[in-house]
């Protein structure tokens, strides 16, 4: 039987989200949509055959009144919090679209506002589920290189940031690195222990905050990853991914395109390269994050990238600005 499903946040991206992965997924029903643009609602309600009584401009409304089970917040950053609390409150599941939210302080309030509720809290981190990146997490584990010894991560694009991400803190950090900070947790299966970090801005750019960030995150299992990232960086665009790689004692392991496509490549002490082949997850994307949070619900535990997860992926996002405005290095200390 679906789970009765609120959608809050129409915008282009929650378009995408609703028609691509809630409308097919055999988890989820929506029980309403939520946005501040009628208009929208109607087209959206329209195009996927909606009833027109499901559509409210004022989520307290539609929480009170409507019979749901959970709350997907595709929203802009900047509400999710005020959101969520709000889902919560109402006894509702809440999965709510990367960044979790903007301070620890609300982070830890969600946390602890669902365990207290019993509720499902998930994030979005759609990338754990993702080919390319299931697939290098899996040759990282079987590799056979000796130990590792550091990591290397790097990501460029050039993006038109959206009016509120220009107006936002933390820019990059919040809006992007959010998924690589995540993917090296999960690839290392390890939270991140410390930062050395460093964001900057361009003369002009537009944007309050920072779109460039340099940092060292030291892992807990003592691995240190050097990563670069920006998004004013003109010319060719990485995947979203990014490009990595894994320097062992005995080779390397990379995600990039080492002449045959983007993708997973062994390079062992000899040079000899193996591209290889990619294992498609049963659900990839967001068709994953989905089945998962449907999952946690329907087993009354919390799910796999739940808020409490997500909590070392805030702190060290918000720890690498801290390192960047006081010049030394943060450590992150276990709550």
């Amino acid at each position: 039987m679906s789970l009765k499903l609120i959608q809050v946040g129409l915008g282009a991206h929650g378009r995408g989200v609703g028609s691509s992965f809630v409308i097919p997924s055999p988890d989820f029903e929506y029980a309403g949509l939520v946005d501040l643009d009628s208009g929208v609602l109607e087209g959206y309600a329209a195009a996927f055959h909606l009833s027109k009584q499901i559509l409210y401009t004022d989520y307290k409304q539609a929480f009170r009144d409507l019979n749901a089970d959970a709350v997907l917040i595709s929203a802009i950053s900047p509400v999710h919090y005020q959101i969520a609390k709000e889902a919560l409150k109402q006894n509702l599941h809440v999965l709510i679209e990367k960044p979790f939210v903007l301070t620890m302080e609300e982070a830890r309030e969600l946390v602890q506002l669902a365990a207290d509720s019993k509720l499902s809290l998930m994030i979005s981190q759609n990338y754990r589920y993702l080919p390319t990146v299931v697939t290098l997490k899996e040759t990282l584990r079987s590799c056979s290189l000796g130990n590792l010894l550091f990591v290397n991560a790097q990501f460029f694009h050039d993006h038109n940031g959206k009016g509120y991400q220009r107006k936002m803190d933390n820019y990059i950090l919040m809006e992007m690195s959010v998924h690589h900070v995540d993917m090296m947790r999960f690839l290392l299966e390890s939270d991140i222990a410390n930062v050395w970090g460093k964001t900057w801005n361009n003369p002009g750019s537009g944007y309050k905050g920072d779109p460039h960030v340099h940092a060292v995150y030291g892992a807990e299992n003592g691995v240190s990853v050097f990563y670069l990232s920006s998004l004013l960086a003109k010319g060719i665009p990485m995947p979203w991914e990014g490009v990595w790689r894994f320097q062992f004692e005995q080779g390397s392991v990379y995600l990039d395109d080492l002449g045959e496509g983007y993708g997973v490549y062994v390079v062992d002490d000899s040079q000899s390269k193996t591209h290889i082949p990619l294992l498609i997850p049963e659900k990839e994307s967001i068709h994953g994050v989905l089945a998962e949070f449907a999952q946690s619900i329907r087993e009354g535990r919390e799910p796999s990238i739940s808020g409490r997860d997500n909590l070392n992926t805030i702190e060290a996002l918000l720890a690498t600005s801290a390192s960047s405005a006081e010049g030394k290095e943060i450590k992150i200390v276990k709550q």
